[in-house]
């Protein structure tokens, strides 16, 4: 990028049979107020109509038809095929704010990896619903974002499309190893973008995340088999980290997977929900209290959450299963909470 001239943003928009949506996500991408931006569009191998909906854009997209290889390969072939100097990954359930790519063009600077912001949940019309998310602890600094991964291998991030890299970062980490990463390549990149560069923080929302019951990682209702299946993709993001960390000659934590306060609440949720799968066979739910709570020493929230967290965790491990589905329903399912806990959670989370 040279200097003084605006960079290039290419907006990736990465598909695997969702016709419902993928036309909407293209058009939120190419409405951007920001110029020069590319958009391009990489399926996945889709076998419903997503293919004759692509095309439908014409030459305004840059398209990529490949076979299924699963959406890390995907979001691959369309870094490969883009030429922007900064690259947004936008699944194609969810959408973009017209205002997104000049927001983080605005915010942009030499030495950035990474610049995540927050998002709004939709449900399948396009309807907003809950509150934004993620819940930043406050005063979020690039340092801050650095000392958490170092110390705990994952941070508060947003998933695919709260998310904008430099093609430079980029072009150091992919191809990712789809072997480990067969879908969701934010985990990887997202874990060990403090590590190659400043994670720069925006406190405030800039696309759309749309729940529609196929997400991966939000839950419309509770589905306690999901809990294991997090467990394993954080214990994958935490190694991948690690062996980068190694390569630079950071000397990490031997008990980084246990520091991390929300992925020991997956942890808990796991064990209490579905014990004959939880993936962590030394877990038990005193030990787990205990790793919480030297966890929520060094957490960067607020006191007042970490309480929260540590009273949840407390009475998640002592309630029998109909009570524990419960509140583990109220503490990851938004759809299923009362509007006073609601807005405990939100009070909560302003204050952290």
């Amino acid at each position: 990028m040279a200097a003084g001239s605006n960079p290039v943003v290419s907006i990736v928009v990465t598909s695997f049979n969702y016709e419902r949506f993928v036309g909407n996500a293209i058009a939120s991408a190419l409405a951007q107020s920001y110029a020069p931006l590319e958009v391009v569009v990489v399926d996945d191998g889709s076998t419903d109509r997503s293919r004759d909906i692509i095309a439908g854009f014409g030459d305004r997209i840059r398209r990529v038809f490949q076979a299924n290889a699963g959406e890390t390969a995907a979001a691959y072939a369309g870094f490969a095929a883009a030429r922007g100097d900064i690259v947004i990954f936008l699944d194609s359930d969810d959408l973009l704010r017209p205002n997104a790519a000049a927001a983080v063009v605005a915010a942009w600077r030499p030495g950035l990896s990474a610049l995540q912001w927050q998002m709004q949940p939709i449900d399948a019309e396009g309807r907003p619903f809950g509150e934004i998310f993620p819940r930043f602890p406050f005063a979020r600094t690039p340092a801050g974002v650095r000392a958490e991964a170092l110390s705990c291998g994952l941070y508060a991030c947003p998933p695919t499309s709260g998310c904008a890299y430099a093609r430079a970062f980029l072009s150091r980490l992919m191809p990712l190893p789809t072997d480990c990463f067969r879908h969701g390549p934010d985990g990887p990149i997202n874990a060990v973008a403090p590590l190659y560069g400043d994670v720069e923080t925006l406190a405030r929302p800039l696309s759309f995340y749309r729940m529609h019951g196929r997400n991966m990682w939000a839950q419309s209702s509770l589905r306690p088999e999901r809990f294991a299946e997090y467990i394993v993709v954080d214990q994958k993001r935490v190694a991948f980290f690690r062996r980068h960390a190694a390569a630079m000659g950071i000397d990490l934590p031997e008990d980084l997977h246990d520091r991390g306060l929300f992925h020991l609440q997956y942890r808990m949720a796991s064990l209490k929900l579905r014990p004959q799968t939880h993936p962590v066979a030394s877990d038990t739910v005193m030990r787990l209290l205990a790793k919480a709570w030297r966890a929520a020493r060094h957490s960067p929230d607020m006191p007042a959450s970490r309480v929260a967290v540590l009273v949840w965790l407390a009475a998640l491990g002592l309630a029998p299963l109909p009570l524990a589905e419960y509140l583990v329903a109220l503490r990851f399912v938004g759809a299923e909470r009362p509007a006073l806990v609601s807005a405990t959670i939100r009070y909560a989370s302003a204050h952290r």
